[in-house]
């Protein structure tokens, strides 16, 4: 049930409402919130009798001798499942008060559920979220594991039978966002709670998200278009927080053994997409920069050998070039238009690429393989 400091909260809301003291007591008349912090921890014997008897219990100055520790006015036993857990308790002239005990007893009963229920939510949250982990750390599920693990996401209501899209979303620029706002310790996470609860709301409802790691967080979602969803966050982000996210969308998770690979590509695209200046990556989009960016050292600078010349901040515009003729399908036309710039220039650039290097991108072949010498390039540190 609820803590002390829970009951203390309910006793502040209610004096709020009705200008009156409030005492919360246990059921053996224990005050354990007040409105007078010295009565706290002292016995209550109307509150006591009130329990056990499950009645209202009216002190008044004929009967005020009887009740050891109480003061004038009226204590209201509060049930919860049909039985009384505390006895509230209204100090005043019972005349005056009585009217208050059916409203108060109702403000409590619905106060304690609602608490009841965010507990629930808490603990339910909670408990798919280590799920989650579990299955984002575990790269090999065995098959007697698989079924345990199709037990629990049952239990906690994770339904494996639908489509999920892991996104992992990192903060561009924390650090210095930090720095530059001076924020405490307690604001930054104060931050990183209210992000989530800025995702949360733009998730389906059994959708996940939850901060992981510093200033990364994850995303489990059903949404069919993942793309068209982070960039509406994105935009909502800069609206709401002045702040930006790196996106990497990881390959569709059709069963638990999916989510490791899913998580582990994703967060790939993330330091991908550091390198090459892309705030949204999607497996589907950026496959041969996850094949490249995985090459050893002795591989890339091997490949990149016979392609330094080009290579360098100088010739930014003839890399450019490149990309963009390779990506639209080798059509001067189309190359231009993506490039918004005349057809000539295009057909200039390329003459320039072949009389200079000696690389005839006009040749598929060619064109191929510098495209995937500055891939390379790009991701290098």
């Amino acid at each position: 049930m609820l803590s002390n400091e829970d009951y203390q909260k309910i006793v502040n809301k209610l004096i709020n409402i009705l200008g009156k003291n409030i005492n919360i007591m246990d059921t053996s008349g224990i005050i354990i919130a007040s409105g007078d912090s010295s009565r706290i921890g002292t016995i209550h014997e109307g509150a006591k009798i009130a329990a056990l008897k499950k009645i209202d219990v009216i002190i008044d100055d004929k009967n005020i001798d009887f009740y050891k520790g109480t003061k004038k006015g009226i204590n209201i036993p509060i049930f919860y499942n049909n039985e009384v857990i505390v006895v509230v308790g209204i100090t005043g002239e019972p005349n005056e008060i009585i009217g208050y005990g059916k409203i108060i007893k109702e403000l409590v009963e619905l106060m304690i559920q609602e608490y009841e229920n965010k507990k629930y939510e808490t603990l339910h949250f909670r408990a798919i979220v280590s799920f989650i982990k579990e299955l984002i750390n575990n790269k090999n599920i065995k098959e007697d594991e698989l079924e345990i693990l199709k037990g629990r996401a049952e239990l906690i209501g994770f339904d494996i039978n639908r489509e999920k899209t892991l996104i992992v979303a990192d903060i561009i620029g924390f650090s210095e966002f930090i720095y530059t706002n001076n924020l405490k310790e307690v604001e930054v996470q104060e931050l990183k709670e209210n992000i989530v609860d800025f995702l949360r709301k733009k998730l389906e409802i059994n959708d996940v998200v939850f901060n992981f790691n510093e200033d990364r967080f994850l995303i489990v979602s059903s949404h069919k278009d993942a793309y068209s969803f982070c960039k509406y966050v994105q935009s909502e982000m800069i609206s709401k927080f002045k702040l930006k996210f790196i996106f990497g969308i990881g390959p569709t998770c059709n069963s638990l053994s999916d989510y490791y690979v899913s998580f582990l590509i994703a967060n790939k695209l993330i330091d991908i997409g550091r390198k090459i200046n892309k705030e949204i990556l999607s497996y589907n989009n950026y496959s041969i920069e996850l094949l490249l960016n995985d090459l050893n050292e002795m591989n890339k600078n091997l490949y990149l050998k016979d392609y330094t010349n080009i290579l360098n901040d100088k010739h930014k515009k003839l890399i450019k070039t490149v990309k963009i003729y390779f990506e639209s399908g080798m059509n001067i036309d189309k190359t231009s238009k993506n490039l918004y710039v005349h057809r000539n220039t295009v057909i200039y650039r390329i003459n320039k690429i072949k009389d200079e290097f000696d690389i005839d991108i006009t040749i598929p072949s060619e064109c191929m393989k510098l495209y995937i010498a500055i891939m390379i390039y790009e991701l290098s540190p």
